[in-house]
């Protein structure tokens, strides 16, 4: 199934349009870094992110070498 020629014209404005948002949101965001306040995070969204991704807050050991490796 083809689209018809205005929805992609239509389409692609949207993409150059949002394009140009993002440019101007990244400029502004180097041009004035004392302006941007980081809110702390809340406790419970800590807790979740925790339940949903244990492994980035988990302490990992330091894997040594295999030692059939070394054996051969």
């Amino acid at each position: 199934m083809t689209m018809h020629p205005s929805l992609g014209y239509d389409i692609i404005t949207q993409e150059l349009e949002e394009r140009a948002r993002n440019a101007e949101r990244a400029r502004f965001v180097r041009e004035h870094p004392e302006q941007i306040v980081r809110l702390p995070r809340k406790r419970w969204i800590s807790t979740i992110a925790r339940l949903f991704h244990p492994l980035r807050h988990a302490v990992h050991p330091q894997s040594t070498t295999c030692d059939s490796a070394h054996a051969s």
